[in-house]
This record gives C-alpha cells, structure tokens and sequence, in this order.
C-alpha cells in the first residue's frame, strides 16, 4: 500500500493510543517534504520531544527504497547514566508494534504493517523489523545491533558510549570491532541530542567530522535550553498553544518555596521532604509521590536511608534512583514507577515489591515499603541528576537542591509534568556553603549562587513559580538573562585532521592518541570511567594465585558468559582506583555526581590501603585482557570483580558497602539465549554445600559428555523450585534455587541438540562446570521475541577457522558474495562500488589457500589435510599447536596473504578501484589498519608451492611481498600510504563503513555455517 506523510496520525495512534501533538505532525510533514531535519526542536520540557524518535521511524518507512535520504540508525543521546529512560521505554513501545503489526491496525488502514513490511525489507530475513538498544556500558561482543550494515536500529545511549564509538575509541569494544562501530555510526544516523546544553562539546565535536571527517551525521538538538543560536529552529505552533493536554501542561502552576539550610544538610532535606507530604495530604492527595533531588550521590543515599527509618511509622516508601546502577535492578525500578508515569492519570500507590524482595534488606529490592507490606503512605523519589533528563515521572512535590537554573528547570519539569488539576508544590533548598560568591562547584562552578541571587529577584515572599509559562513571563518582567545562570557549558578542542588520522588508526592503535574525552565533554569536563561487573565464580584469591593452575581460565570463561551491560556499574576512573586501592576516604568515594565534573580527572587525593586485583576484560584476542591492579587501569577498562569484594547494592555504585554482591550474570545474558546460551555451575553459584557434595561427586567423574553430564547433575538436584529460599529463614539451604536448576533444563531445547562441557580450570575439576548450547535455544521462553532473538556480532578467531562441519574456501565465497550483493543492493550503492565489494567479498579469504594454513585446519598434521577443494574452516575444534606444528609463522593473517594473491587473480581487472578492493581484503578481520604484526620469512617459497583453488582453476601467483611488509607496493604507494588515499576519495567514516559491509557479511555468512542447518 501507498504511504504518505498523513498516515503519521493513524501510526502513532496505533502505537500509542492516542493522537500526536500537531507540532509532531508537523516534524513528519517536513520531513516528508524536504528530507532534512531541523537543526534545534526547541520546546518546552513535558511537551513530547521523544516523540521525535516515532517521526525518524516513520521517515524511514516513507524513504526505504532510497535510505539515505533518511536514517537507517538513530541515536538520542544524553550526558546521563541512564536510569529509567522515557525514550528506550517509547522506543521499544515502537518495536513492539512492528512485530506484531497485524494486531494494531486503526480506521481500517494497516499502516503499521505497512511500515513493519518496509522496515523488514532493509533489516532482512532473520533480523527484527527495527532494533532497540540501550547502550549503558562497555561490554565487548555486545554488538547485536551491528550485525548488518542497513538494519533499522534505535540507540538510547550517552555521549560516552556513542561518541567514543563513533572517534573509533569506542568504551569497552575490541580494536578489530572499532572500525565496524565507527563506520555504522558515521553513514546514514541520526542523532538526537537530548538537552544538547549538557553536551555542548560533543555537538561541536560532530560538527567538526561532518566537515573534515565527511561523516553522515545528520544531529539534531532537542532542548528547552538550547543555547547559541540554532537555525532553523522549531517551536510549538499556534495549534500546539490551544491544544488542549497541551495547553494544561504550559499553564500549570508550580510555586516553589526558596530556603536556606545552614545546620545539617540531610535532616532538613527530610524535614522538607516529610513537610511537603503533609501539606499535599492536607490539599487532598492521598499518597502523593515527593521527589527530592540532591547533586551528590552520597547525600542521597544519606537522605534516602532516613526516609526510610521514618517511613516504617508512616507507612510511606521510599526509591532511590542514582545514574551509577545495574541495568538488571533498575528494570525492577522501571516497573515500581510506572504509578506515576505521566501517561497514568490514575494515581495508583504502589502496593507491593518485585518478586523476592524483603523490605529490611536493600539487597533485595530498590523499593523500600511499609513493614506490612502495603503502601497506604507517600511515596519519595530520592534522585540525583540523573532525574532531570530522560525520567519521565509525574511528581505531586518536589524538594530539590540549589543547582544551575537550566538544572532546576528540567527536575521542576518533572513536577505535575501532565498538567493535572492538583495544587503541586515545590521547595528550592540552598546550602548555605553552595550560594556563598567564592564557592566553585566542582559540575556547577558559581552558577549556583548566581541563580540563588536571581531567584531570590524573580520570587514573591521567597515563592517562584516553575510553570512553563508563568516561570518565562517572570523572567521577561525581571529583565534576566538565563544564558549567564546556566551550568558552564565546556568548549571542545579544535579538532584537527592530525586526530582523526590518529583515532582511525586501529591495528594497531598509535601511542600517542588524543584522549577522546576531551572532545566528548570538552576541556574543563574530561569524563573518565570504567565499567565494574561482579560475580560470584571468581573468587579473591584467584586474582592473587601466583599458579595458572589453581585459577579458573578467565579468558575462557569469559568468553562463554561474556559480561553484558545489563549488569555493569559506570563509575569514575578515580573512584573505581580508590575503591580497590582500599582507601579509607569513603566520603570522596560516594560524594560523587551523576553529572559530569570539572578538573576532576585524577580525583581527590585518596589514602591508600592494601590494594586488591581485578580482571579487565576486552575480548578473547585483545592484549588488554588481563589481571590488572589499580593503577594500570584506563578510561573505559571492562573490570570483573569477586562478589565477595562488596562495592555496590540494589540501588548502585556503594563503595563503603562489604556486603556479598549478587551475581546477576545469567539475567543480564537471559534475551541472548537464542544465540548462544551458557550455565554455570560453580561453588559460588550454588550456596547450598548439600547439593554441591553432589555436584563435586559427579564432575569428579570426569563425565565427557554434555548430555550425559546434564541428566546426571539434574537427576542429582531436587526438582522442587523456588526464586528465593524460605521467607525469614536465611539459613534455609534445603531448596535448590530457581536461577540455577531453570537454565539447565532449558539446554534441552539446545539449537541442533549440541552441548559443550566447559570445567573451570582444567586441574581443578571441583571448581565447576559450564554447560554450553553454543548454537543458542530453539525456544529461549522470553515474551520479547525481538530481544531474544538479537545475538552478539562474533569477531572471534576460532569461528574463522572452524565450524559444524567442513566448509570450502569456494563455498564460503558464495555465501559471503550473496550477502554483499544483498547489502549493497539494500544500500544503493553506486554500480562500481557496489561491483567492487562484491569482487572484495569473491577474494577476501584466497589467501586461505596456503599450504601452511591447510595444513593448520589437519590440526598441524600435512597427512590430515583434507582433499579436495581447499578449506576456509574445518569440521573440527580448534586444537592446540596446531598452528605451531603447521610452521605458520606467529600473527599471521591469511587476509594480507589474500591481498598479496588478489592483485594476480584473472579477475582482479574487474576493479572499478583496485586500491579499495585491497584494503576491503586486507582489511576484513580488523588488522592491518594501517600495519600488520608479522613476518613472514617463507612467503615467497610458500606462494610458489601454493595452488589458488577456484572456479577460475589454478593460478600461480607471482612473487611480490605483501602488506605486512614495508616494501609492500601498489600503484607507487605503500599499504599505509594506500589508506591515505581511500581518506581522501571516501572519507575516513565512509571507508570504514564500506569496510563494515564486506566485514559484517562475513559474519553472517560464517554464523549461518555454525548452524545446523
């Protein structure tokens, strides 16, 4: 069916229940006219802006057989930790209703089928109409949504993750994936700049690679504030001010009492907070919802802890939302809000906890409720920042720290944000040391006691109103310039071609690099964090075990349970260092913002104890893997920890916290189950020395195979189940608990009935197991077939080599061909360079053809060396020595083999741009760019005995060295100096693009011979 701007209306009814604002309809008008996105979408706070996500979709569908005058990916992007995002909630709102769009069709127009069908045109067979992810840490092979070059995705992320991704420095990813991530995300993005005012940088910083880089970045800002002049902009319409939802959202009142706290900060926050409940009771909110937002993590937490020992009188709960958490708890969190969503009305109290919580343990639950369980009082909402963007609640009160005035209007916009006929009420508290004229805060320099003193100007005995409306119109009486009230706003760097060159350089990366940091936050505000993982089968003392023997394999368990986002903590560079250092200075630890700071790139100065040992991980084949100590961490490090070392709760980042960790490994990998599925059978894991006496009994044994082991260790475990054990009765270690015995049983719908046997350390078999469907589940049980069915893009060696079964350099060449012929065609490639990827994808593995490396896939045998057709992967595991045994010399890659062979294959003629087609080659694995790391001494007698086996027959390539070497040549110009050139034709974001193509086919192609079928 035909599809038209207009069809917007019933889209987003369908998706939504309800109509668009006309300023929505209006942005999807012009889109649909002009291709181009405003510069600014400069509206108030509370009036939809997120909306702008459902038009991106929607202009992709209007535009699918020509993507590039749309976006393929979109990212709205925040300088927050997010926590309970509006938009990664709306987004997957969206997803949701393309899967099943026949199920939402309104006045009798399926137009979400129809966007569904167009959507799934691009994404492909296999692959969900339109990917959503929520990019919250660094986790290396968590990169579902690159596993094709034109899959529809929206990415709800920071500036950290995006722009460090997009520099080609991405946080956490391996350097042979870095290139694919820059290239994704510098052709054919969209990205949204949510409150651009905290990312003044970062705008700067993309504008920067638009014009020297030749990025595909198309950037938009969506801001209340936004700043320097922005044009075109677009504002609410005359139709928007008499909408009618509208209309009450701008006229409503939110009168804020100003005070100053001079005795103790944290009892007066409480007071405040216990004062405003009573008087909305007294205007007839029965349980209001109070938010009391602070500028420090540690004062939160010092505030939140109160409430709670007073709400166990009053009956009232209490939630603390702090940037720095688990994605895993804050999902729990996500649902105990949803009573104060904006969309619900409907003032529903929250009346009980998620599954398996206890109300007198923060472990268990991030919702604090009354002892009986019940929830007839307030509610608080203790928050830092990361309230004020990106958290869409409808509060009835807010108390709220002193901050900048941009800072205080977007947490007082969570403050009746839908406009309800209610008297809300709000208090400004200052502390007396923050408004004094020499305090230089270190996120909001003077700013606070500048916007104090204009406060203080703008009230009527001591009252502001924070009304959209009524707070502008005082303003304007007052005759005050906010531009000057606002947090200082950091400039980047002037970015010189020099960096680009450097950032693009990944393999291996230079050693002089400039921090990317610097052009994401700007000088004064240089972000440095790592992310922290927990879990309970690694203990301290294998961190310390001077014997590989009496460690597990952390490499490889690693690799089978990857950490993923889901269960990752960001905190600051200095902090994490600090923390394992043992330091006795808890209060710099947690007396930290949710904001980004200023001159704070080494942190205060910290006391040193005993310092503790941490294993960073980065990927199976990165050299940054490894045991680390405190100082030889860096910005972005992946860090996996004992549980027993403490450090974080329900709530998040708690460094004075020595409490047992949980581990939340297998929840946070529970949606990639239908790609690979691993359990772990660990003393740590299961608690109960009962069932493990049996466990050890049965590994003692030896038992070879994973079927055999999986029935004897669930015929030995007790089939009762149980999410926790017996309520009140912590000592009860009589029920095996259900996050255990679950995941075994379901490695009986193993994907082609495969089951692999994994022990912990090869001399310690009573250490563990793990069970492994390395082919995924056929059935994973999640509701939401779109997360299960996403699986991590694999850059790993030994999928290169080997697979189920026997696969043919010729046969392998097809089915990477047809899937460049596929993307290509999707992508609207130009015809030559669409012909030269497709000949790059018809050459890239030749090199495959050498002797030596036939000779490694017979496990190092020359007598096991299949005949026949020469082997891109063998129907064997990867076996030790083999490489070694087949006299293949160390680093050496088969790609710069190819390359050397391509330039004298019969159809290397065919070449539109021979130099692309080469690098493409060279290229393919992530090495080489620009140099390779080996020699290979033997290469020309090699090449002599080397037959290329094709269906071009035998060549013989001739002499000539290859791109590892310095006397590489083509054309007069050496490997490195060959890139430089494609920089200059094609931009440095649109060949590492082109280079994503061929690469991502790869995978696919080599994916798809994994599996059984």
């Amino acid at each position: 069916m035909d599809l038209d701007a207009a069809d917007f209306a019933i889209f987003f009814r369908a998706v939504h229940g309800y109509s668009p604002f006309p300023w929505q309809q209006a942005l999807v008008d012009h889109l649909a006219e002009h291709d181009d996105w405003p510069e600014v979408l400069d509206l108030p706070t509370g009036c939809g802006k997120t909306a702008a996500l459902d038009a991106a979709v929607f202009h992709l569908a209007l535009r699918f057989e020509a993507p590039a005058c749309a976006a393929l990916r979109m990212a709205l992007v925040v300088d927050r930790r997010l926590v309970v995002d509006d938009a990664y909630g709306r987004a997957k709102k969206i997803r949701r209703a393309l899967e099943v769009p026949t199920q939402v069709a309104v006045e009798g127009r399926p137009v979400v089928a129809e966007v569904a069908r167009r959507l799934q045109r691009l994404a492909g067979d296999g692959e969900p109409p339109l990917m959503v992810r929520r990019l919250r840490g660094g986790a290396p092979l968590e990169s579902d949504w690159t596993r094709t070059p034109m899959q529809p995705t929206i990415l709800c992320s920071t500036v950290d993750q995006v722009g460090s991704r997009l520099l080609f420095r991405g946080y956490g990813v391996s350097h042979r994936m870095k290139p694919v991530h820059a290239g994704l995300l510098g052709k054919h993005i969209l990205i949204l700049l949510d409150e651009a005012h905290l990312s003044e940088p970062f705008r700067q910083t993309l504008r920067a690679l638009r014009e020297i880089g030749k990025a595909d970045i198309r950037t938009v800002v969506l801001s209340a504030t936004p700043g320097e002049s922005l044009n075109p902009p677009f504002r609410l319409t005359e139709a928007d001010y008499a909408h009618p939802e509208l209309k009450s959202r701008l006229d409503a009142s939110k009168p804020a009492t100003l005070e100053v706290v001079r005795d103790d900060p944290v009892e007066a926050f409480v007071k405040a907070a216990c004062k405003t409940v009573e008087q909305l009771q007294r205007k007839g909110i029965a349980a209001p919802a109070v938010g009391v937002v602070v500028n420090r993590v540690g004062l939160a937490r010092e505030i939140f802890e109160q409430l709670i020992e007073s709400g166990q009188e009053t009956g009232s709960s209490a939630v603390l939302m702090i940037g720095r958490s688990r994605g895993v708890g804050m999902d729990r969190l996500d649902k105990a809000l949803d009573s104060i969503r904006t969309a619900n009305r409907s003032r529903k109290p929250i009346t009980s906890a998620p599954a398996g919580s206890r109300a007198s343990d923060p472990q268990s639950s991030p919702v604090q409720e009354a002892p009986d369980g019940t929830n007839p009082g307030a509610l608080f909402v203790v928050a830092t920042q990361c309230l004020e963007v990106g958290v869409d609640v409808d509060l009835d009160g807010l108390v709220t720290q002193a901050a900048s005035f941009d800072a205080l209007r977007q947490r007082f916009g969570r403050l009746n944000r839908s406009g309800r006929p209610i008297s809300a009420m709000g208090m400004v508290l200052a502390i007396a040391q923050d408004i004094k004229k020499s305090t230089d805060d270190a996120v909001y320099s003077d700013r606070i006691a500048k916007t104090w003193t204009a406060l203080l100007k703008m009230g009527r005995d001591k009252i502001v109103d924070f009304g959209l409306l009524a707070l502008e119109r005082r303003l304007w009486e007052c005759e005050l310039d906010v531009t000057d009230l606002a947090a200082p706003r950091s400039q980047a760097p002037v970015l010189l071609p020099a960096y680009i060159d450097l950032w693009s350089r990944t393999s291996p990366p230079p050693a002089a690099d400039p921090e990317v940091g610097l052009f994401l936050h700007g000088v004064e505000r240089l972000s440095a964090d790592v992310s922290l993982v927990w879990r309970g089968d690694i203990e301290a003392a294998d961190l310390v075990a001077r014997d590989a023997k009496q460690r597990p394999d952390f490499v490889g368990l690693l690799r089978l349970v990857p950490p993923r986002a889901a269960e990752m903590v960001q905190v600051p560079l200095w902090s994490a260092k600090g923390w394992l250092r043992r330091s006795r200075n808890y209060k710099e630890l947690t007396d930290i913002s949710d904001a980004v700071e200023r001159d704070n790139v080494q942190g205060p100065n910290l006391d040193r104890g005993p310092a503790r040992r941490a294993f960073r991980w980065a990927g199976a084949d990165d050299p940054r893997t490894g045991l680390v100590w405190p100082d030889a961490l860096r910005p972005g490090d992946v860090l996996v920890v004992p549980c027993e070392y403490g450090g974080c709760d329900a709530y998040g980042w708690a460094p004075r916290s020595e409490k047992h960790v949980p581990d939340v490994a297998d929840e946070a990998a529970r949606p990639f189950r239908r790609r690979r599925h691993a359990v772990r059978i660990a003393r740590d894991i299961v608690s109960n020395d009962e069932q493990w006496a049996r466990i050890s009994a049965i590994l003692a044994d030896e038992v070879a195979d994973g079927h055999d082991l999986l029935k004897r260790l669930l015929d030995a475990l007790p089939s009762e189940l149980s999410s926790e054990r017996t309520a009140g009765n912590d000592d009860d270690d009589t029920v095996w608990p259900r996050q255990v015995r679950e995941p075994l049983e379901a490695l009986h719908d193993a994907r082609g009935g495969r089951i692999d046997r994994h022990l912990y350390a090869s001399g310690l078999p009573d250490r563990g197991v793990i069970l492994e469907a390395p082919n995924g589940l056929v059935n994973d049980g999640l509701a939401d077939s779109a997360s299960s069915e996403a699986g991590p893009a694999t850059e790993d060696d030994s999928l290169s080599h080997s697979s189920r079964r026997a696969v043919s350099i010729d046969a392998h060449t097809d089915h990477v061909v047809d899937r460049v012929r596929r993307f290509v065609g999707m992508l609207n490639l130009s015809a030559p360079l669409a012909s030269d990827l497709q000949l790059a994808a018809f050459l890239h593995d030749i090199g495959k053809a050498d002797r030596r490396f036939q000779t490694m896939l017979g496990g190092g045998d020359p007598w096991n060396r299949q005949d026949g057709p020469a082997l891109a992967k063998s129907g064997r595991r990867w076996q030790k020595g083999a490489w070694e045994r087949a006299d293949l010399p160390r680093g050496w890659r088969h790609e710069a083999r190819s390359v050397r062979m391509a330039k004298e294959h019969p159809r290397f003629v065919e070449a539109h741009d021979p130099s692309l087609v080469l690098w493409l080659i060279g290229t393919h694995h992530g090495f080489g760019r620009p140099f390779f790391n080996f020699a290979d001494p033997n290469e020309d007698r090699v090449v002599n005995e080397t037959a290329l086996v094709g269906p071009n027959g035998n060549e013989k390539p001739s002499p000539g060295p290859g791109p590892q070497s310095l006397a590489f040549e083509f054309k007069g110009r050496d490997w490195a100096a060959l890139r430089e050139a494609l920089h200059e034709r094609y931009g440095v974001w649109g060949l590492a693009h082109l280079e994503a193509v061929l690469r991502l086919a790869d995978h696919r192609a080599s994916e798809s011979e994994q599996r059984d079928d």
